[in-house]
């Protein structure tokens, strides 16, 4: 399904140039999605649109330095860094935790277990 999305994506395009790097993320981003959660996501959604945003914000202003030194967190700018990361994460646990409660729903909770093993492994690698 990503593949024919993508492709219908780079053909509304009509050889003009573009920013693959959105498309690309967003289709993995629903592949990821379609296993956890067994159902894939609109590009257009706009909790999926904030999600991938999020993410890709996570990975632009991933701080090393703040990561080793806890205590720079005290610091304005490492602040600022902190308060937005803290933020984003908190974005992306709420959209994680609405899913899993969608997913509930439907599936029985040994399936639920997994889905949250696999979400802790995926967050915390």
């Amino acid at each position: 399904m990503e593949v024919e999305e993508m492709i219908n994506k780079v053909r509304e395009q009509q050889g003009r140039p573009f920013d693959v790097k959105q498309l690309t993320t967003s289709c993995v981003a629903n592949v990821i999605m379609s296993v956890l959660f067994g159902r894939r996501f609109d590009h257009s959604d706009p909790a999926f649109r904030q999600l991938v945003c999020d993410m890709e914000d996570e990975n632009d202003n991933f701080s090393m330095d703040l990561q080793l030194f806890h205590a720079l967190r005290f610091l304005p700018h490492y602040r600022k860094v902190a308060a937005k990361e803290i933020k984003t994460i908190k974005r992306v646990f709420e959209f994680i935790r609405n899913n899993i409660a969608a997913c509930t729903k439907v599936c029985n909770c040994i399936t639920v277990i997994i889905i949250i093993i696999i979400i802790i492994i995926f967050v915390y690698l």
